[in-house]
């Protein structure tokens, strides 16, 4: 008698076996990598949202009070949620500004950023603008 020579049905099923774990593997790290990006991409708008929020504040000129603001922002076609908190440092006419920057009202914020907003004052008076002795 001769013999054919081939793959036994142990064998192929083996190797289905192995190519699906492969493809399954392929699958989860690509889904994995749109989830990076969509984070990525995220917290990019919401560190624009936040940045744009201090260069606003320090376009209006005035020098911020103290206390905790909310708003709205636009930013590529979603809504983003930004709370400022602002607040005295030990350094007079230096106030710090803190942002934080949510995709809804009440969640993670996805960025903050911090900054300073200072009071310009010539030197020899004070933040009223009179004259010291």
């Amino acid at each position: 008698m001769h013999r054919e020579r081939g793959f036994t049905l142990i064998e192929v099923v083996i190797a289905l076996f192995i190519v699906a774990l492969g493809l399954a593997a392929a699958v989860q790290l690509s889904a994995s990598s749109a989830d990076n990006a969509r984070h990525l991409a995220q917290t990019t708008y919401a560190d624009w949202v936040a940045m744009n929020r201090l260069a606003a504040l320090n376009l209006k000129g005035k020098y911020p009070g103290t206390g905790k603001s909310g708003g709205e922002a636009e930013q590529a076609g979603s809504t983003w949620y930004w709370q400022q908190v602002v607040s005295d440092t030990p350094i007079k006419g230096l106030r710090q500004v803190e942002i934080r920057v949510r995709a809804e009202r009440e969640g993670p914020a996805f960025a903050t950023v911090r900054g300073f907003i200072g009071q310009a004052q010539m030197a020899g008076q004070d933040t009223a603008g009179a004259r010291q002795p």
